[in-house]
């Protein structure tokens, strides 16, 4: 398991200056370079990028965890079932919670109309 952790952070790690140059950065031309705001929504339009692709393979591997645990009749297949289960509901608690404190920082740096909106729903102005 510690295996495939390090192989998955290491493909998300090393493609983060990839999705830096593709990032749009329409909504961060209010920000001067270099200062704290100009970061943040650097940082949110990257997280905007990657949510979605991690909320969806943590729904991947939660289903993974469900199918593997009903179809098993082995002890151990189940329990492995179980703990992907877990671990996938774990995951995705800790992705809604990044993108929910990334929105908590754009607010309190008045950066509102910038990224980390949910799809679907319009900003609130």
């Amino acid at each position: 398991m510690n295996k495939k952790l390090g192989v998955l952070s290491s493909v998300v790690l090393s493609s983060m200056p990839l999705m830096a140059l593709a990032q749009n950065s329409a909504g961060c031309n209010a920000a001067q370079p270099g200062t704290i705001q100009k970061i943040i929504c650097i940082v949110g339009n990257i997280l905007d990028t990657l949510i979605p692709i991690l909320i969806v393979l943590g729904v991947v591997y939660f289903i993974w965890g469900v199918v593997s645990f009903v179809i098993s009749n082995d002890e151990e297949a189940k329990t492995k079932g179980r703990d992907r289960m877990i671990y996938g509901i774990i995951g995705l608690v800790v992705i809604v919670a990044m993108w929910g404190l990334v929105g908590i920082v754009k607010n309190t740096f008045g950066l509102t109309g910038v990224g980390t909106d949910i799809p679907g729903l319009a900003p609130q102005i």
